[in-house]
């Protein structure tokens, strides 16, 4: 008999992906507004945007695939 709710495991992907959208977002916008704080805030800022942003993408394919193989194991 299965739970009726579903774990952090099965509900993780959306988050990880809004997060990522958000990193990318504000890569973005430090990158045209760099100009707004001095150099060595912004580009520990960045710094921080490009990070976030490559562990989303790192982890979209991993979460992906963890669901596949949940998802067949249930049947």
């Amino acid at each position: 008999m299965r739970s009726a709710n579903r774990s952090a495991d099965q509900t993780a992907l959306p988050a990880v992906v809004i997060g990522t959208a958000v990193w990318l977002i504000a890569v973005v916008i430090l990158s045209v507004e760099g100009s707004f704080a001095p150099p060595a805030d912004g580009t520990w800022w960045w710094a921080v945007a490009v990070i976030g942003a490559l562990s989303g993408l790192v982890g979209i394919p991993f979460l992906m695939r963890r669901r596949a193989r949940m998802v067949a194991a249930e049947r």
